[in-house]
C-alpha cells in the first residue's frame, strides 16, 4: 500500500476556560492562562480567549510569549526560558524578521568568490560582557576558512527596549523602536504615523548596515592585496 502523502492536519486546541480575556475591548469570559513558565518558575498570569491567544506546538500562549517561543524555539533550554517580563527575544525576532530580506541581499551582493551566505533561523542566547544574557539574530558570510562577516541584531538583558546592530566586531547602530517608545510613554498614533515612524527606524538601521558592510569589505580587500 502506498503511504499517504497528505500533509498533517493542523488541529485547533480543544482548550477553553472561564477567565475574562485580557485583550482590550474583549468581553469574552472563555479565556485560559498563558502556559509560559520562565527559568525561575514564574508563570505568565494573563488569560486570553480563542480570538486573542496564540499557539505554538499546540500550546496556548499570550501573543507576546508566543513570540518569545517562536524566536528561540520551544525545545528545552539548558538555562531555562527567559524571564516572564523579558521582551528581548520577541523584539529581536520581530526586528530581525523585518530586516531579513534587506540584510540577506546586502551580504549576498557583497560576497566574494568562495563565500556562502548563512542565515541563522532562530534567536540565539549568549552570555554578554555586561553579565546578563544577550539575545541575537545573525546573518553570516562564511568560506572554507570559517566566518568572514557577520551582521547581528541583538538586545541585552537589563536594556530590553534598545535594539543594537553589530557588523563584524563592532556595534554600528542602536535605538529604541518608535512603537516601544510610544508604548512606554502611553502615546497613541494613527496607522499612517505608525507606518512612517517604523519606516524611518528601519531606514536608519539599513543605512548603517550598508555603510558598515562596505567598510568591512574594503578592509578585507586591502588586506588581500598586501
Amino acid at each position: 500500500m502506498t503511504p499517504s502523502l497528505s500533509p498533517a492536519i493542523a488541529r485547533f486546541p480543544a482548550t477553553e476556560g472561564d477567565l475574562p480575556c485580557r485583550a482590550q475591548g474583549c468581553a469574552n469570559h472563555n479565556g485560559v492562562l498563558c502556559h509560559y513558565v520562565d527559568r525561575r518558575g514564574r508563570r505568565c498570569d494573563t488569560a486570553w480567549c480563542p480570538n486573542h491567544w496564540a499557539t505554538v506546538g499546540g500550546i496556548v500562549y499570550c501573543r507576546r510569549h508566543a513570540g518569545t517561543i517562536a524566536a528561540i524555539g520551544y525545545f528545552d533550554h539548558p538555562s531555562g526560558m527567559p524571564d516572564v517580563d523579558n521582551r528581548a527575544p520577541s523584539l529581536v525576532n520581530w526586528v530581525g524578521r523585518d530586516l531579513d530580506a534587506f540584510v540577506a541581499a546586502t551580504l549576498v551582493q557583497s560576497a566574494t568568490q568562495g563565500e556562502t551566505f548563512v542565515r541563522e533561523p532562530v534567536v540565539s542566547t549568549h552570555a554578554d560582557r555586561s553579565g546578563g544574557r544577550r539575545y541575537e539574530r545573525c546573518w553570516k558570510l562564511v568560506d572554507h576558512t570559517g566566518l568572514r562577516l557577520v551582521v547581528a541584531v541583538f538586545v541585552v538583558e537589563g536594556d530590553e527596549t534598545t535594539i543594537r546592530v553589530r557588523v563584524g566586531s563592532g556595534v554600528v547602530a542602536e535605538g529604541v523602536p518608535p512603537w516601544i517608545e510610544r508604548h512606554r510613554r502611553g502615546i497613541e498614533v494613527t496607522e499612517e504615523t505608525d507606518r512612517g515612524q517604523r519606516a524611518l527606524f528601519y531606514a536608519f538601521l539599513q543605512k548603517h548596515i550598508v555603510a558598515a558592510v562596505r567598510a568591512n569589505r574594503a578592509v578585507d580587500q586591502t588586506l588581500q592585496q598586501r
